[in-house]
């Protein structure tokens, strides 16, 4: 059901607290009996007890904005309960701008928000004071128009939690910290819609972007070299690309431009972790992260190695990095951290080196059997030629038997060629008998 369409009965259950749904429902309930003018006025009313509350109750959770917010309108309920006129203009004063107020100083509103917001208080004054009339001219709102009224006061405040600025910041930065939050972009999407992330202001987004990036390389941050930052950073772009692409490019290449060779790992694993990281960075941070995979420490290079590789830019230099790997560092970088095509033309070398079944077994077991799918069969039949085009002994290894027998379940090489290849290379033995 498109919000257009939703049924005004249940916009009162989307009420977060009681005191506002009180008023929602009294204002549905004038709807209904055809007041529209008294449905406009409660709604308004709805709106002001709920950012009240929500002031409140941020300012209990230690929001410097809300508790100067919260203190003020105190002061003036003291002055009114100590029959203080003065506290009653300022009351007044207090609800004129309180629509502005909650977004410039807590951004509960985006600016179209505050615009559908400022139009319900407009037409509630239209509604509420017969000196805003001409004469014999009362004020008649439409039922589409209180109608329209209510749902937006629903969807932009009443069904909001009271999270915004630095509170919803610490709220999403404890959901993404969490061991639980996922690692796939799309169920990160899915997790993050059901936050204040929904529904937030640009100020929200581009706090929440800079939260995650410099939260990464913070070793004081609940966020620090946590991999689901990566899929949390790709989730704000896909909700909030307009707003988040800019600030994330922008914070990214100060990221990269100011952080020290030590802190750069963490950076580059960052840019690294998803799809759009590299193109956002500009030339010289691709310049300076090319460096990095270049010359860095291997141990630190090949945690992020994969993904930086994703860029022309970088890729030669990830590929001339990975030709020198030895086998054990080759085999960490294909187990831990996912880089697969890149490393197929070590593993042949390596493989094509080998001098005992021993360490034949070795090299097919951790670097060529995980790369298998990534074999072509210009690759397989290398792999073959290798006893007499290098002398490799692969002939006798049952991990040479174990490839073979994986070549021949796929099919990637047709029986008779393949039996042909073996034959000529030392390897008539892997030959079914009736071949």
């Amino acid at each position: 059901m498109t919000d257009s369409l939703a049924d005004i009965e249940a916009l009162a259950l989307r009420c977060r607290a009681e005191r506002a749904r009180d008023y929602i429902e009294e204002a549905i309930v004038c709807y209904r009996a055809g007041a529209y003018r008294s449905a406009i006025v409660n709604t308004w009313i709805a709106v002001v007890f709920d950012l009240v509350d929500k002031i409140r109750d941020l300012a209990l959770a230690g929001d410097a904005a809300a508790q100067a917010i919260n203190t003020q309108y105190e002061t003036y309920l003291t002055q009114i309960e100590a029959s203080n006129d003065q506290g009653v203009r300022n009351a007044l004063d207090f609800e004129r701008s309180i629509l502005q107020t909650c977004k410039d100083r807590l951004q509960f509103f985006n600016h179209q928000q505050l615009r559908d917001l400022e139009r319900l208080r407009e037409d509630r004054h239209q509604c509420a004071h017969p000196s805003f009339q001409r004469p014999g001219e009362p004020y008649r709102p439409s039922a589409e128009h209180a109608r329209v009224h209510i749902r937006t006061a629903v969807e932009h405040v009443l069904a909001q939690p009271p999270v915004q600025g630095r509170s919803a910041i610490a709220e999403l930065v404890a959901v993404v910290s969490s061991d639980y939050f996922p690692r796939e972009r799309i169920h990160a999407v899915a997790a993050l819609r059901g936050t204040a992330l929904a529904g937030a202001t640009d100020a929200l987004v581009r706090g929440f972007a800079d939260a995650l990036i410099f939260g990464f390389s913070d070793a004081g941050s609940p966020l620090h070299t946590k991999a689901q930052v990566a899929s949390a950073v790709s989730a704000l772009l896909d909700l909030h690309r307009g707003v988040a692409e800019p600030r994330v490019a922008r914070q990214l290449n100060k990221l990269v431009r100011d952080v020290d060779d030590v802190g750069l790992l963490s950076v580059a694993q960052l840019v690294a972790g998803f799809d759009e990281g590299l193109w956002l960075v500009d030339d010289a941070a691709r310049v300076r992260l090319a460096e990095f995979v270049r010359v860095g420490p291997q141990a630190d290079v090949i945690r992020a190695i994969a993904g930086l590789a994703r860029h022309p830019q970088i890729e030669a230099v990830a590929s001339a990095r990975i030709l020198a790997l030895e086998a054990d560092a080759l085999a960490e970088a294909i187990a831990a951290y996912g880089v697969r095509g890149l490393a197929k033309e070590r593993a042949l070398v390596l493989l094509s080196e080998v001098g005992s079944w021993n360490r034949a077994n070795d090299v097919f077991a951790r670097l060529v059997m995980p790369l298998f799918n990534e074999l072509s069969r210009v690759d397989i039949e290398r792999v073959i030629r290798m006893p007499t085009e290098t002398g490799a002994d692969l002939p006798g290894a049952s991990g040479y038997s174990t490839f073979i027998d994986q070549v021949r379940k796929t099919d990637r090489i047709p029986a008779a060629d393949l039996d042909a290849t073996l034959r000529a290379n030392r390897a008539a033995y892997l030959v079914p008998e009736a071949a």
